[in-house]
């Protein structure tokens, strides 16, 4: 049967051979030499160009795969962007095939997008990132254990394949994101099903050198505060007034602090935290808008504004230096920027045969995608912190509402309590403990916990 299966595959391939005329052939080839030329010079975009233009209508024979394929490690997926799914049909590589079914994924297309990411092979490079679109898709497609499933087989390649690197190269940390994405998106599904134990196991799997880990605190801030642990979600929110977490601006943990005294029956912390937010994040933010709605209108104000002076970013407004930093992490931007670098270095090398007029157009086309993606960054941080605003409003309301019921039932919330106590910490049979000296310490971020009691209790007031 095997013998057979190579009879058959050898017969079909001589018969696609056939109808390519010689001539075809020859040109075919020509395009190929030509391309590999641009190549050996390290002018992969024009390279690629070439190589792909002739391919747009005619699925490649396995070696010229392989040759776009290697191309690709060195120019990213920014060139396919102005291909139709037909053209990277054609193509039919995986580098295409992750596009395709990134582009379904985006539409909704959940099925298709799949169909299309299981032609990636186990082996190939882009397997890992593959799952990940893949889990995703079954997540959206209501299919929660299955997510979970090829989440935990995209962190396994993930990790696999980060080995084989070193740890701070660009391959090596692009493998570790994915990996870490798996794994916080594991932890995200618990905490949709109310497992807020479970969310937080996956959390604590997130290295502190992770670039995601201190924007992913406040989720597992959340997963205490449904669990009722309220001295311990406080504990982590009080991990971003380290100094070295200043430039993580989250107007969110303000509300989650707020929440968590609301709870407690804390209120005058709750009234002190919105009133240090209105005088914190709402008026800086004000400023923000005004500021990038006066200068935004300027061409390519958000793409220049990533490569300015930290201290005029300063100067300017303080939240605008902090979001510049935490887009600068970001796996998107680092590939935009990656790609954008080597078109520049294909450009400044200055090889006669080079294709400028395209490096010139893909350098334009891809700093407006940057600039429209800081830009959006900026908007949606400054959308944040109104709704934040909002509901911080709502609670002041409920408090004084609340404040306003005790004095006319003649009842206040009991005052003859601690203001911390050891008594109300939750200590696990494995974890020690050490008091807060008034400093932090690297090793010590997010594992702070308060040690406050409830003082929902009444009692009659005393005048």
């Amino acid at each position: 049967m095997k013998t057979l299966l190579i009879i058959l595959t050898f017969i079909a391939t001589t018969a696609v051979a056939q109808k390519v005329s010689k001539k075809e052939r020859i040109a075919r080839d020509k395009v190929y030499t030509e391309s590999l030329k641009h190549f050996t010079k390290k002018d992969y975009f024009t390279a690629l160009d070439l190589i792909a233009r002739k391919y747009k209508y005619i699925t490649p024979d396995q070696n010229v795969q392989h040759y776009i394929e290697e191309l690709t490690t060195h120019t990213g997926t920014h060139y396919f962007n102005t291909y139709s799914d037909l053209e990277l049909r054609k193509l039919n590589i995986p580098t295409t095939q992750l596009i395709m079914g990134k582009r379904n994924f985006y539409l909704k297309k959940y099925k298709h997008g799949i169909k299309r990411l299981n032609t990636i092979p186990k082996g190939h490079r882009l397997y890992p990132e593959s799952l990940l679109i893949k889990a995703s898709s079954y997540y959206f497609m209501n299919k929660h254990n299955k997510a979970i499933e090829t989440y935990e087989l995209c962190s396994e390649y993930a990790l696999k394949n980060e080995k084989n690197f070193k740890e701070k190269s660009k391959t090596g940390r692009y493998y570790a994101i994915i990996k870490e994405s798996c794994i916080i998106n594991i932890a995200r599904i618990h905490f949709d099903q109310s497992q807020y134990s479970k969310a937080i196991e996956q959390y604590d799997k997130i290295p502190k050198s992770s670039f995601k880990w201190p924007y992913i605190l406040i989720e597992k801030a959340w997963s205490y505060y449904y669990l009722n642990d309220h001295n311990r979600s406080l504990g982590i929110l009080m991990t971003y007034d380290s100094p070295l977490l200043e430039s993580y601006f989250m107007p969110e943990a303000k509300l989650l602090i707020t929440l968590n005294y609301f709870d407690l029956c804390l209120y005058d912390d709750a009234l002190n935290t919105i009133h240090d937010f209105y005088n914190t994040y709402k008026t800086r933010s004000e400023t923000l808008l005004g500021h990038i709605k006066s200068a935004g209108n300027k061409d390519l104000y958000f793409f220049n504004l990533m490569f300015s002076p930290i201290a005029d970013n300063e100067t300017k407004n303080k939240f605008l230096r902090n979001i510049v930093t935490q887009m600068s992490k970001r796996l998107k931007y680092n590939f935009d920027i990656n790609s954008l670098f080597q078109m520049n270095q294909e450009v400044y090398r200055s090889n006669k045969t080079a294709n400028i007029k395209l490096l010139k157009n893909m350098q334009r086309d891809l700093k407006e995608q940057i600039n429209h993606y800081v830009k959006r960054s900026v908007y949606t941080f400054s959308n944040k912190i109104y709704d934040v605003s909002k509901n911080m409003f709502d609670i002041k309301l409920e408090i004084l509402s609340l404040k306003r019921d005790l004095a006319y039932k003649n009842k206040t919330y009991k005052k003859d309590r601690k203001r911390g106590d050891l008594e109300n910490l939750n200590i696990k049979s494995n974890q020690e403990y050490w008091s807060f000296q008034d400093a932090f310490w690297a090793d010590e971020l997010g594992e702070y916990s308060f040690a406050l009691k409830s003082k929902c209790e009444t009692q009659k007031m005393r005048f």
